[in-house]
């Protein structure tokens, strides 16, 4: 089958499965970004409490922090474990269709069979690297974990506890 055979999907629905695989990568960065960012403010204000009650002062503005902290990390885990909602819902842009509209508007080239062959390998790609990305970790569940994580996980496997 050669490209002047071949059928394609049509532009509006190649861009919208881009930018369907983008949001999905951008949402899972994001999420991984906050809960790192979340890990270090809670082991810097763990270190602030523990040196201001050595030092005999006031923690209670580290103690609201370290709660609001957790209070975060666990509304993200809940986002995480129920799905939240679809991807249209998270993204405005996949509703708001203007910008889609106007591309589709200035139809220069844009049926050719070539370049729609072209976005549609895109959109494959970008699916097939999201998945391929998704076994790795399903998979390997060490390829993301931090040297304390990794350390405690296989000790528990063969029986020890790591101390804290």
């Amino acid at each position: 089958m050669t490209i002047a055979t071949k059928t394609f999907p049509t532009f509006k629905q190649l861009y919208r499965a881009i930018s369907q695989e983008l949001l999905a990568y951008e949402t899972k960065t994001l999420a991984a970004q906050q809960q790192k960012e979340n890990t270090k403010l809670t082991a810097y204000y763990t270190y602030l409490k523990s040196v201001a009650q050595r030092d005999g002062k006031p923690v209670d503005d580290l103690t609201s922090k370290l709660k609001s902290l957790k209070k975060a990390k666990l509304q993200q885990e809940q986002r995480i474990t129920t799905g939240a909602s679809s991807l249209e819902e998270q993204s405005p842009e996949l509703k708001d269709l203007t910008t889609l509209h106007n591309i589709i508007d200035d139809k220069v080239g844009i049926n050719n069979n070539y370049e729609l062959n072209n976005l549609n390998n895109v959109a494959t790609f970008l699916k097939n690297q999201r998945e391929y990305f998704e076994l790795l970790v399903r998979y390997n569940p060490g390829l993301l974990m931090d040297q304390q994580e990794n350390v405690s996980k296989s000790a528990n496997r063969v029986g020890l506890d790591v101390p804290e």
